[in-house]
């Protein structure tokens, strides 16, 4: 039996994502390649259209699930080969998957394998209090670094499973739970931080949590990008009628604007006003409560208007900057683009079914040329300058 999950997290330390690659049906026709996505603590992907960027986003939301156990492998082939810095040790996972069964997968920490197991679940596993490697079986649907997570005998574990659990994947660009109403059940469940569309549960934790900070953080924030707010709460709904067999209180969020004289219901508030209310709500959660957690937006800044957006971009990477959380965005639009320094971007170029990634760390000289033209961050994208430059590399090695 599992142990409970260790505490080595309370005081906000966080294990960080910084390399991922990943394949699908490797050597066949339906094959496709991430290679060598670089990450550090706040990072945007662009990308032309098609270029993978959401898939490149739901492949670290799904590995965030699977090592939490809250799914097993989804899809027909998989091959994941993730870095992690874990307060300065390097923990690197591998797995692959065929048919949604495991047919390898490994953790090793500073080079040190620690954990190996092949076809048919079968594999070896170091128990930290006996001090030696020993034979361990897993189903073959099963990943072992979870089924196996023991906090006395594998803590080596602890950090992924963790990290899987502090994964939350944002699609900004759809409704954000606008549509969704919470009905409040004596000693039902608490929201789940990790579910995007539980805005309005989320909020009653927060401020259940922390009567003190929570709402008003979240009032700061939102004037902070130019929705002037007096308040913001949750409030039985006057614009609908909630039939139900069951005695339930509906609840919904709600925000008093400084230049309105009455209260606004989330039904009320225009797509892009809820959207960041929502982002907002789920950071301020998230860095109040110490959760350490890998935040995936897609799409930022998504219906919003040129000043608006860039606001947000800036209290989202400040308030990241300020936390152990880590920032992966992904945008096609330019004004998101001029926002975020260059040094944080991952560029994705798609050659058929292979994902090439262009960034700060393997394209130094690169990024520094173009500094000196003086254009804009969206001119880096939009330009032919990557490619010509990439063509330059081509030729100086030849």
């Amino acid at each position: 039996m599992r142990n409970a999950p260790s505490n080595r997290r309370e005081n906000g330390a966080a294990m960080r994502l910084t390399k991922i690659n990943y394949s699908q049906f490797k050597g066949s026709p339906q094959q496709w390649l991430l290679s060598d996505l670089l990450l550090g603590q706040s990072n945007l992907i662009v990308g032309k259209n098609a270029s993978g960027k959401s898939r490149t986003l739901s492949i670290i939301r799904g590995l965030g699930m699977m090592l939490s156990g809250k799914q097993k492998p989804e899809f027909q082939s998989g091959n994941y080969d993730a870095v992690f810095d874990d307060e300065g040790k390097t923990v690197r996972y591998y797995l692959e998957y065929m048919d949604r069964k495991v047919v390898r997968e490994e953790v090793t920490v500073n080079g040190k394998p620690l954990l190996v197991r092949g076809a048919g679940g079968k594999g070896e596993i170091f128990h930290e209090k006996e001090n030696k490697k020993l034979e361990f079986q897993t189903p073959e649907t099963d990943l072992a670094a979870f089924a196996r997570r023991d906090s006395i005998q594998h803590s080596f574990l602890e950090p992924l499973g963790e990290w899987g659990a502090g994964v939350r994947h944002y699609a900004f660009g759809g409704l954000m739970g606008r549509e969704h109403i919470a009905l409040l059940v004596k000693d039902g469940p608490e929201a789940d931080p990790a579910d995007a569309n539980a805005v309005i549960g989320l909020f009653r934790k927060g401020e259940k949590d922390h009567p003190d900070a929570f709402a008003e953080a979240v009032r700061q924030d939102m004037c902070a990008i130019d929705y002037p707010l007096d308040s913001v709460g949750v409030r039985s709904p006057t614009m609908l009628t909630v039939q139900s067999p069951f005695t339930v209180a509906p609840t919904v969020l709600f925000v008093k604007e400084a230049d309105l004289p009455c209260e606004t219901e989330q039904f009320e508030m225009s797509q892009g006003m809820f959207r960041a209310l929502a982002i907002v709500i789920h950071i301020n959660y998230a860095i109040l409560a110490s959760k350490p957690s890998c935040m995936v937006i897609d799409d930022i800044g998504e219906g919003l208007d040129f000043d608006r957006s860039c606001k947000l971009i800036d209290l989202v990477r400040r308030k990241v900057r300020q936390s152990t959380a880590q920032l992966i965005m992904t945008t096609n639009d330019r004004f998101v683009m001029n926002k975020v320094p260059l040094k944080e971007w991952s560029v994705l170029q798609r050659a058929g079914n292979l994902v090439d990634v262009r960034n700060y760390e393997n394209s130094k000289q690169i990024f520094d040329e173009f500094e000196y033209t003086g254009l804009s961050n969206f001119d880096f994208f939009a330009t032919d300058f990557l490619d010509e430059k990439a063509k330059e590399e081509v030729v100086a090695h030849e």
